[in-house]
């Protein structure tokens, strides 16, 4: 809590924000037993890189921090502005990155399921729709079967959502 309210009075006073990333960086690296060419190449970059990092003379891309603290399971504003050297503090950290994902996983799923009602309850109004017409005209043929290609697009990408909700809800148990 102390770290959260430092920061909070740090913001509203105007003053700079703390910044973590190094020692940070340096801290959960060495926890995980990893050299630093190790931990580039499980993010993508180069050993140099992760000196920079670590030795506070650059920064991260946003890309590239989401790929570190998703790899530390530690959101990207406490890797950033939370000092993770006191346990408490990254115990805190580890259990909010869980709780966002699993939050965020929710979301998703929620989402998909409206999804579904959606394109289910426009097929019912189009089948209703193309049983009640006495005489279509080509043209409303024609747009009837650029509807299905959408709804047989719409239910495939639906699908391949679902596996992946299926996948990523795996991970997050």
């Amino acid at each position: 809590m102390k770290n959260k309210d430092a920061v909070l009075a740090a913001f509203t006073e105007g003053a700079e924000l703390p910044n973590f990333i190094s020692s940070n960086l340096r801290l959960l690296r060495k926890a995980a037993g990893w050299s630093q060419t190790e931990l580039a190449e499980r993010v993508g970059l180069n050993r140099g890189n992760i000196a920079s990092y670590e030795s506070g003379c650059a920064e991260p891309s946003i890309c590239k921090l989401l790929r570190i603290s998703n790899l530390f399971d530690i959101t990207t504003r406490d890797l950033t502005r939370r000092d993770l050297s006191d346990p408490n503090e990254l115990a805190l950290a580890r259990s909010a990155h869980q709780n966002e994902t699993a939050n965020r996983y929710e979301s998703y799923h929620q989402q998909q399921a409206k999804l579904d009602h959606l394109i289910n309850s426009s097929y019912d109004l189009f089948r209703h729709k193309r049983a009640s017409a006495e005489h279509p005209c080509k043209e409303a043929e024609m747009y009837a079967g650029h509807y299905l290609q959408l709804l047989d697009l719409s239910r495939q990408l639906m699908k391949e959502h679902q596996s992946l909700l299926d996948e990523l809800g795996c991970q997050c148990k």
